[in-house]
């Protein structure tokens, strides 16, 4: 999102429009806040010119039950909470007078604009829940463009008939470390990590591994290190030059791949834990089993050759698809062109 933030108040002025509280605001504190239009953002928040409508209340209501029961599945697109977090009218009355109008996640894609509109794509959450992709991609279609971060939710959207689409990954600047034959897995505690840890742990042969992030606390192998939470980003990749990535599961890119290759260390990698990147061309070891992945990581940390050639594949790779400059690069001109289609200058975005 900040990438996108910055790039727009490049172009001009720019406007967040955002909801302070419940249904899907959250984290606008008066700090925040004082500290975003510091920054030169113009910030309008609902709250300060609406009521909360009885399909709001509706959709906070849908949303508790459905989390108290479990029901993680029953928020694709149509659902209330999210669907009517932001009153049309209200939105039309905030984008006014802007030459493009930038949506993050699909949910809001119905929203109508008087502008090119731009919906920024996160996750393909019609995959994943109950409801199914039919109506999304019908909303979706309306837009001028869709951004994607994941090259196979962009596919999966062209074979459902939207082809306005660009690829945007995030961007993660090149940092340049030293590489150590330690290994390294990291990761948040949701179920797609906790299930990626539980299936490195059934590997029968053994070598120590350090895991980062909140799903330490899920370790029960004894060959495991929990090293728990951290405040630098870099210091997984600075304490392991050999980054494990057991995560297959989900949407999206994990950014936790692009990282491991912004700071070229030697991966491997299970099957599907890059998904949404254009093929690896050998930037990465892939496997299919646990014992595979000890098997490569055995390997990398006894063979140094091995584990710097991997390295510098990894580097290559990011210079050739990820460059973070390059990347803000093609967005700033792709939103720049399609704000033109409607003037012939940029003013207000």
């Amino acid at each position: 999102m900040w990438k996108h933030l910055e790039i727009l108040k490049e172009l001009g002025e720019c406007r967040i429009v955002s909801a302070a509280t419940k249904p899907v605001g959250t984290g606008w504190t008066p700090e925040f806040r004082a500290e975003i239009e510091r920054l030169g953002y113009t910030v309008i928040l609902r709250e300060e010119s609406c009521v909360m409508s009885v399909s709001q209340v509706l959709g906070i209501g849908y949303a508790a039950i459905c989390k108290a029961l479990g029901l993680n599945r029953a928020f694709g697109h149509s659902n209330p909470y999210h669907r009517y977090a932001f009153p049309a009218e209200w939105w039309k009355k905030c984008a006014e007078g802007a030459d493009l109008a930038v949506i993050n996640y699909s949910y809001w894609s119905w929203l109508p604009c008087t502008c090119p509109k731009v919906v920024v794509l996160l996750d393909l959450w019609s995959d994943y829940m109950w409801e199914g992709p039919a109506r999304e991609i019908e909303e979706l279609s309306n837009a001028d463009i869709v951004v994607t971060i994941s090259k196979e939710e962009e596919r999966k959207l062209n074979g459902r008939g939207v082809h306005k689409t660009f690829w945007s990954p995030p961007v993660v600047k090149q940092v340049d470390l030293p590489l150590n034959d330690s290994v390294g897995c990291l990761g948040s505690e949701n179920r797609f990590n906790i299930e990626g840890l539980r299936w490195l742990e059934t590997a029968s042969r053994h070598l120590k591994i350090k895991i980062y992030g909140s799903v330490s606390k899920h370790v029960v192998g004894v060959n495991f290190e929990k090293m728990g939470q951290y405040g630098d980003t870099l210091q997984p990749y600075k304490d392991c030059g050999i980054i494990l990535l057991p995560t297959s599961e989900g949407m999206g890119v994990q950014i936790k791949t692009i990282e491991s290759l912004a700071y070229g260390r030697a991966i491997v990698a299970r099957k599907g834990a890059m998904r949404g990147l254009p093929e690896g061309q050998g930037a990465w070891v892939e496997v299919e089993t646990p014992n595979e992945m000890i098997d490569a990581a055995i390997h990398l940390v006894e063979d140094n050759d091995a584990r710097a050639c991997q390295a510098r594949a990894a580097r290559n790779y990011y210079h050739a698809h990820l460059d973070a400059d390059l990347l803000r690069a093609e967005l700033r001109d792709k939103l720049l062109v399609t704000a033109r289609t409607e003037r012939q200058a940029v003013g207000h975005t």
